[in-house]
């Protein structure tokens, strides 16, 4: 059957190319769709392939929903000390030296006022903590001492664990530098005025994975398709050129994963009650789009080389699953390992989940310039790469 639709696309462009003078667009249009139907159509009697790409991410949103927190020891904060008596030095201390059996609780980044607001309004902080100038002078006066906090509220379950930890740290400073004075009060705000709960966050992480775990695996799948069923002699054949066969497989690979990612999105909406930012979805679209073409091409050049679908499904599926738990997809980079967090700057899904991210929950987002000149480069080099396979091994 597989032989018979192949044939059937070319006996239809051959008919087109008789039919009279086309423009030179004109034939290329055609090669494309004929390519693009004939991938779908292959696509949609496929039910593995129709099946793989959505259960990915809807299987790793429901377990990761009840799991428990993600991350190192040690929890990134800024701690500003504007104070310079013994008492705030005495607080400050304690708060660095809070620890478990095995690490500090913090990680003290930065100790600059401007630098923490920033990191902790781009996730990068769990909280600001600031001893206030005044610190010491409202202790010595017997009033009540206020410790000021800006917590990162996105995630906010994880959040939680970090707010508990400096109020033991808190109450560590009272018992054993001013057991009789009045207890520490801590005030609190927080970057965004409503919390993001876990779960939401999880499930609008498991939304950008299906963007590109369902472009690149059915890239793959289709070109892989083409030695599992044999048909490859018939594409090599069939008078049309490289250009026109991967442009027809990535726009079949876009909108399949368009589907995929649209099947994900309606389960993250009604079950788990991701909300999308109206105003901010221009943004998000240019960058799902992009993502996708770069997913779709790195997909079509991995088809392409191992030429086996079977090797080509278990292959994306531990990438794609490695990449959301260490990308930002499960818990925000700041609660990750400071290994991992070097390792995502060098990471291209990392920047997708922050830029995903950071355009749905915060309240000013950073520019998404050099993110959407990043994701045209990496389309164009997604794009080549898969070009580059196919020729090579057609």
């Amino acid at each position: 059957m597989t032989v018979m639709t192949v044939m059937t696309v070319m006996t239809v462009m051959t008919a087109r190319t008789a039919q009279g003078p086309r423009t030179t667009m004109g034939r290329h249009l055609d090669r494309v769709g004929a390519v693009a139907r004939k991938d779908l159509h292959q696509w949609a009697r496929d039910r593995q392939a129709l099946a793989g790409p959505m259960l990915i991410p809807l299987v790793l949103m429901f377990l990761c929903g009840v799991l428990f927190g993600f991350g190192g020891d040690d929890w990134n904060i800024g701690l500003v000390n504007r104070g310079t008596g013994p008492h705030a030095a005495a607080l400050e201390q304690e708060i660095r030296d809070l620890r478990s059996n095995i690490s500090p609780y913090f990680h003290v980044v930065t100790t600059d006022s401007d630098e923490a607001d920033r990191l902790v309004a781009e996730g990068r902080l769990h909280l600001v903590v600031t001893i206030p100038e005044e610190f010491d002078a409202q202790v010595d006066a017997g009033r009540t001492p206020v410790l000021r906090t800006r917590v990162y509220n996105i995630n906010t379950d994880m959040m939680k664990n970090a707010r508990l930890r400096l109020t033991r740290a808190v109450q560590d400073y009272a018992a054993g530098h001013v057991p009789d004075a009045a207890p520490v009060t801590v005030t609190q705000t927080t970057t965004r005025t409503d919390d993001v709960r876990r779960r939401v966050f999880i499930a609008h992480s498991a939304v950008v994975l299906a963007v590109m775990v369902g472009s690149a695996l059915n890239a793959a799948i289709m070109v892989a398709r083409e030695w599992e069923h044999r048909t490859v002699k018939e594409v090599r054949l069939a008078p049309r050129p490289l250009a026109d066969l991967t442009a027809g497989t990535l726009t079949a690979s876009v909108l399949a994963g368009c589907i995929n990612t649209l099947v994900t999105l309606a389960v993250a909406v009604l079950l788990f009650g991701v909300r999308l930012p109206v105003g901010r979805l221009p943004v998000l679209l240019a960058v799902a789009a992009l993502t996708s073409v770069a997913c779709s091409g790195v997909g079509v050049a991995i088809g392409a080389w191992l030429r086996d679908y079977r090797t080509v499904q278990p292959l994306l599926m531990i990438t794609f699953a490695g990449s959301f738990f260490a990308s930002g997809g499960f818990s925000s980079v700041a609660t990750l390992p400071r290994n991992v967090q070097v390792f995502d700057r060098f990471w291209p899904p990392s920047y997708i989940f922050e830029t995903m991210q950071a355009q749905a929950w915060m309240v000013e987002p950073p520019s998404v310039v050099p993110v959407l000149a990043g994701c045209l480069v990496a389309a164009a080099c997604g794009v080549g790469l898969g070009a580059w396979a196919l020729g090579r091994r057609l």
